[in-house]
């Protein structure tokens, strides 16, 4: 998925905006996941637009710390818990549903960030080892 600079049509992957970053591209322009934020934009040139630029950003903040404190949630019932996985599943549809209605066109981005992360540790905390067991591989040869 790309991210496109709205004066030179550039396109920026989206991995280069995780965590809020904001990148400046060769035109001037400073791009960010939340939206684009012209350099030039001070409060006397349009108020407005700046007051619903500043709005729109603390909504969105709002939703990602909604949305980051739902899939935590999920990660400690995988880390710290004895769900049963159904139970688990459950929670995790609730958290996508949640991203859906949040975030309704950034449904991939969730999909590499939070499904991984949540795969991820279910494998590592949750399954069970493959065979042969760890327990065999350090027994002494007869």
């Amino acid at each position: 998925m790309a991210i496109q600079c709205p004066r030179c049509n550039r396109q920026y992957d989206i991995t280069l905006f995780e965590f809020g970053r904001k990148v400046v591209c060769e035109c001037g322009e400073v791009i960010s996941a939340e939206g684009v934020f012209p350099p030039g934009l001070s409060g006397r040139r349009d108020p407005i637009r700046r007051q619903e630029n500043e709005e729109a950003k603390r909504v969105a903040r709002q939703h990602m710390e909604v949305l980051r404190r739902a899939a935590d949630r999920v990660c400690t019932l995988i880390l710290l818990s004895d769900y049963p996985e159904i139970d688990v599943e459950i929670e995790k549809a609730k958290v996508r549903e949640l991203a859906e209605e949040l975030f309704p066109n950034r449904m991939e981005l969730y999909e590499m960030v939070y499904e991984s992360r949540f795969r991820r540790l279910w494998e590592q905390f949750r399954s069970e080892p493959d065979e042969p067991h760890y327990e065999t591989l350090w027994r002494p040869e007869k």
